[in-house]
């Protein structure tokens, strides 16, 4: 593999990368071409293989449906991923629910690595919390014969508190112990063949006063750490008890933004710092200006064979990738006028930041304006 492990950052815009300035901005005005003169194939798939999962998070609602959602076969999967659409994506997520419960994931990362001709990232989501399954299934993705064709492997971790606090957040005896030990030989793996491994934490009313020791651990573990704010939406919390349980108070957001403005603020990775100021804006009352991937570079795959701009909105699906080819569906008209919705009525007050480093190093545009705002910023002494 041409990884290079836990220290490798390409997706990172740092200073050396901006002297390849013409190939940044020419991708930019490619990205921004895109829905205004032309409809692009998906840079990036977000495939949910299950919607089953072994936590019962606080913000989440997968594990109430457990088996109610029909699973992709193999020779599903081998259908709908050697469809056209795909040959250009660079990225794949393999995400859930929980998929490492997937008995044959090592199958479906082979069906992956077969059907996308352009792939360079694999990146696999998992709440660690059975550490002898996790570790399996890493170790039966690295034995994949062409694995080494990929440019980088990533598992990334949840982590949303140490100790109690990540046990009352997922609502598992004992999920902190767990998750450090996957965590423990998860290291142990990549020392042995590098992999790279990161940690995130969904940031809430539970946990806000865990984050510094939280990021404590990161920095300990030498863990690139990613906080992202917990979704209100119905797809993931469709109660509304549960909305307001989950929700801050004006004391909670002040404490928050002085906690990314302070002691917080150099532990963030660069792509994550302007996701937390655009979510003190929208907050604030303010419209989102950090620019979103999903709308036209990014499909997602459910577990069912849907396809789907956003999991924030149930409504926003392009169809059944079973029923017509994803191609069709991607440039249906149908598809069109769900990008034009999101655009419209969900777009302007989200405040998540799916996968900011990828759509970044695409866009260009937004972020290296925020790296020169943020390097005024240290001149004046702000």
């Amino acid at each position: 593999m041409r990884n290079k492990g836990q220290n490798a950052r390409p997706d990172q815009i740092t200073v050396g990368n901006l002297l390849r300035m013409p190939v940044y901005v020419a991708r930019g005005l490619k990205y921004h071409a895109a829905g205004c003169l032309y409809t692009p194939k998906p840079l990036q798939v977000i495939f949910c293989v299950t919607r089953r999962c072994d936590s019962r998070c606080v913000m989440c609602s997968d594990w109430r449906v457990q088996g109610g959602v029909k699973e992709l076969t193999l020779s599903e999967m081998e259908k709908v991923l050697g469809d056209a659409l795909f040959d250009s994506v660079k990225k794949l997520s393999l995400s859930g629910g929980e998929p490492t419960l997937r008995e044959d994931m090592v199958e479906i990362a082979d069906i992956v690595l077969r059907s996308l001709p352009r792939l360079q990232e694999i990146l696999l989501l998992t709440n660690g919390l059975n550490p002898d399954l996790v570790t399996a299934q890493v170790r039966g993705l690295q034995s994949l014969p062409n694995w080494e064709d990929l440019d980088r492997f990533s598992v990334s971790v949840s982590l949303d508190g140490l100790e109690g606090t990540h046990e009352l957040i997922r609502r598992v005896p004992q999920a902190f112990e767990r998750v450090d030990e996957t965590i423990r030989r998860l290291q142990e793996l990549s020392r042995a063949s590098p992999f790279y491994i990161s940690l995130v934490c969904v940031v809430q009313p539970l946990n806000l006063t865990n984050m510094i020791q939280v990021s404590d651990y990161a920095r300990e573990h030498g863990l690139p750490l990613t906080f992202v704010p917990v979704c209100l939406s119905d797809g993931f919390v469709p109660d509304a008890a549960g909305k307001k349980a989950l929700s801050f108070d004006d004391e909670q957001l002040r404490y928050l933004r002085a906690l990314f403005e302070n002691e917080l603020k150099s532990r963030l990775n660069p792509s994550n710092l302007p996701c937390w100021r655009e979510y003190f804006r929208i907050v604030g009352g303010g419209m989102r200006t950090v620019p979103c991937q999903l709308l036209r570079h990014v499909v997602g795959l459910d577990a069912d064979g849907t396809l789907y701009l956003c999991d924030t909105d149930d409504s926003l699906t392009y169809g059944s990738a079973l029923e017509s080819s994803p191609s069709a569906l991607w440039y249906s008209r149908e598809a069109e006028e769900v990008r034009r919705r999101a655009e419209r009525n969900t777009c302007p007050k989200c405040s998540m930041c799916c996968d900011t480093a990828f759509a970044f190093a695409h866009e260009f545009f937004y972020y290296a304006g925020f790296l020169l705002k943020e390097k005024g910023r240290k001149l004046v002494g702000r």
